[in-house]
């Protein structure tokens, strides 16, 4: 097939690291290593767009730029990656429409409390316009999926899910034994979470973790904690560990993402608590590795985790529950053990991203074959 491909959000060649990134990457990938023709449509951010008038010039070259570029390649479909209010598809539907191509978004989000709003609404109102005119939508989110069935006809919605190469994220004994050795935890229970150190969400999960892991060592004295990850709430981060848990919060760095099993292998449980996460792919990987993930019930952990048999969620912002289901997992060894077996089981069941995109290039390849009928 001959794909025009679009990220309004964020280019998937972006050098901001993101689950949203990493997605999306994927489906590009996924496309272009199974023999399929992919052109990068337009590299121009739509974030905002609707809000900043002066981007609004630039918007309407580029837009003639890519209608141009597009019609040169003459592919078959347009798929866009990711539609939403702050970052709705200016360009697919029109120039779909102009070239008389089959138009496709791959999460497609459908969020009705941005409609009231007049900041937002005529973002909302260009993302529904987008989202009515595709001829299909695929939603990876169970959420997304249930907002879209309000406007999407059932034939023309699919519900797909995000997944991870699972070969990539495997228990390794040797990464386990060499790391331990090397930061001189061998004999400790550890922790582990990784983020971004980013202020906001991602910086009041990190601060929500080391709080409750200093409830953890009033029980477990011995226990350690590893952050990997960067950003610019470094400095707070590590004032407060070493105010709330002294020396026992091991910072380190940002790890590379094909390092990342190694230090999984690592840990006995994964933790990070999760505050506004759509999904988590860290989850997914610290699974597919086999440990346990603890974290809040908020919507992207209760996707990727099944409570009680891959992991314990608590209600958001309760830092005792989540310092005390680090406890429990702890303490219950043949629990532990379960989960280090039934996680990555899941993962491969569920989340495995080569089965999930094929499922995803059958249905593109059934709407070129219905259009050419």
């Amino acid at each position: 097939m001959r794909i025009a491909f679009f990220a309004p959000h964020k280019p998937i060649d972006d050098k901001t690291p993101s689950g949203d990134l990493m997605i999306g990457k994927s489906v590009h990938d996924y496309l272009c290593t199974h023999g399929h023709e992919v052109l990068i449509a337009s590299r121009m951010r739509l974030r905002n767009i609707t809000t900043s008038p002066s981007k609004w010039p630039k918007l309407y070259f580029e837009y003639n730029k890519t209608l141009k570029k597009v019609k040169n390649f003459n592919p078959e479909i347009w798929l866009t990656y990711h539609s939403y209010y702050k970052s709705p598809d200016l360009f697919g539907p029109e120039i779909s429409k102009k070239l008389g191509i089959k138009y496709l978004i791959y999460q497609g989000v459908f969020s009705t409390k941005h409609r009231r709003d007049f900041r937002s609404w005529l973002g909302f109102m260009a993302n529904k316009k987008a989202l009515l005119y595709a001829d299909h939508v695929f939603a990876n989110k169970k959420i997304d999926f249930e907002n879209l069935s309000r406007i999407i006809l059932p034939e023309k919605l699919t519900k797909t899910r995000p997944g991870i190469n699972p070969e990539k994220f495997t228990f390794c004994l040797n990464s386990r034994t060499a790391i331990r050795k090397a930061l001189n935890i061998e004999k400790k229970p550890v922790l582990i979470s990784t983020a971004m150190f980013r202020s906001g969400v991602k910086e009041q999960s990190l601060k929500d973790l080391i709080l409750a892991f200093a409830n953890v060592l009033k029980i477990i004295p011995e226990a350690i904690l590893l952050i990997a990850g960067d950003g610019e709430a470094r400095n707070r981060l590590i004032s407060l560990a070493k105010q709330k848990a002294g020396d026992q919060v091991l910072f380190l760095g940002k790890i590379n993402r094909e390092d990342l099993f190694k230090y999984y292998s690592t840990a006995d449980i994964f933790v990070y608590p999760g505050y506004n996460e759509a999904l988590g792919m860290v989850y997914l990987e610290a699974q597919s590795v086999g440990l346990p993930v603890v974290a809040y019930s908020t919507r992207g952990p209760k996707e990727a985790v099944d409570h009680d048999k891959t992991g314990l969620l608590s209600p958001e912002g309760d830092i005792n529950s989540l310092a005390n289901n680090i406890i429990s997992l702890f303490q219950d060894k043949t629990k532990l053990q379960k989960i280090n077996k039934l996680a990555p089981i899941r993962i491969k069941e569920l989340f495995d991203q080569n089965l999930n995109l094929r499922h995803i290039e059958e249905k593109i390849r059934h709407s070129i074959v219905k259009r050419s009928k």
